[in-house]
């Protein structure tokens, strides 16, 4: 990993991003997509890994990127280039949907009204709408009923105006229910059958859905969390790379007697004599309150180091008894990645806190810098 010491030393907390893993994890999924392209999703700020250093990172290795806003689509064209395929993959307001089609972002409809809606602004700006048509299948949050789907895709693709770029559905269920999951993909198979178009694309496979079923009959799949290093779906892990290692600062090492209660509501008191070092990290940059009294640990010189008492806004306290050196102030932790042959990754803070891991990723807060670094591969 990058020498901790390398980041500025005022920095108290900091998220290093290693390109290197992010294009890695592309290329991983690029081989389980059975030559499927590859779509990018990087809403929420690259699942809080910084858009722009993300966006750079896997500008070679995707055909396109999927966003949730249509600020998010906006800036990754900034980076990427104005010829960039970005997809919003969920539903524009109507104030948004003249912006979207002059910057030529491509778009998601749930049927032929909202496609028609597009058009019409389309044909006013003299610009084609480059829209995709999704299907619900059972995500139940966007598209089409599936017995409306086949008429919505031939009104859609007969739109002046309108370029249909893609038909969609969303798995909510791959990394828990197989078969459903399977049941999907043919149902989706089914109705873009009866449709009889032929967009440039059909796209169905997230993360869990590209680990299980590759590309599920599709010719685009959308990779999220396996980009950033994080498998939804177990016995994967050893074949991606984390690309975020969050760090933060020791501030304060002191040594407490037994009987010290640490933290807000006093759930920690000492049963002996304790080390305890304070680091500058807190839940206002993103480390889960819900890890209070959960066994979670930090990584100091290598080794675990048990927390503390609650989580706090801006500290959060660890036993540091355990390290054969006293740690010192300006000392950097790892509270998620790896050092000295151990790791904390997502997964384990997110069962602990009893949430997922995209929570982990994008929690992390606007206040830790991201720090672009080179891994060791």
């Amino acid at each position: 990993m990058p020498d901790a010491s390398a980041p500025a030393a005022h920095l108290r907390s900091w998220a290093e991003i290693d390109p290197a893993a992010l294009a890695a994890n592309a290329r991983f999924a690029r081989g389980r997509a059975g030559g499927a392209a590859l779509l990018a999703v990087v809403k929420a700020d690259a699942y809080g890994h910084g858009l722009p250093a993300t966006v750079r990172a896997l500008l070679g290795e995707v055909e396109a990127f999927g966003v949730a806003t249509l600020d998010e689509a906006l800036a990754v064209r900034a980076v990427a280039g104005q010829g960039a395929t970005v997809l919003v993959l969920g539903a524009l307001l109507p104030a948004e949907r003249e912006p979207a089609v002059a910057a030529g972002v491509s778009a998601t409809v749930s049927g032929a009204a909202e496609a028609r809606a597009f058009a019409t602004v389309a044909r006013r700006l003299g610009r084609a709408a480059r829209l995709h048509l999704a299907v619900d299948t059972g995500m139940g949050r966007i598209g089409a009923r599936p017995e409306e789907f086949a008429d919505a895709a031939r009104e859609t693709a007969a739109m002046e105006g309108v370029e249909l770029e893609g038909l969609a559905t969303h798995f909510p269920s791959a990394d828990e229910d197989p078969a459903f999951t399977e049941s999907q993909a043919a149902q989706f198979a089914q109705r873009c059958a009866e449709a009889g178009v032929a967009p440039r694309w059909r796209h169905l496979s997230n993360s869990a859905g590209l680990l299980r079923l590759g590309a599920a009959g599709g010719d685009l799949v959308r990779p999220g969390l396996l980009l950033y290093g994080a498998a939804p779906v177990a016995g994967f892990d050893d074949a991606l790379r984390p690309a975020m290692t969050w760090r933060a600062r020791v501030t304060l090492v002191r040594d407490l007697p037994a009987g010290a209660s640490i933290s807000y509501g006093r759930t920690a008191v000492t049963d002996r004599p304790t080390r305890v070092a304070t680091l500058a990290v807190g839940y206002a940059d993103g480390y889960p309150r819900a890890l209070s009294g959960r066994g979670a640990e930090v990584l100091l010189a290598g080794r675990r180091c048990p927390l503390l008492g609650r989580v706090t806004m801006d500290q959060i306290m660890v036993d540091a008894g355990a390290l054969p050196e006293p740690p010192t102030p300006g000392d950097a932790a790892v509270l998620l990645g790896c050092e000295g042959g151990q790791g904390i990754a997502a997964g384990e803070l997110a069962q602990r806190a009893g949430t997922i891991a995209w929570e982990i990723f994008t929690g992390v807060a606007p206040r830790v810098a991201r720090v672009v670094v080179q891994g060791d591969g």
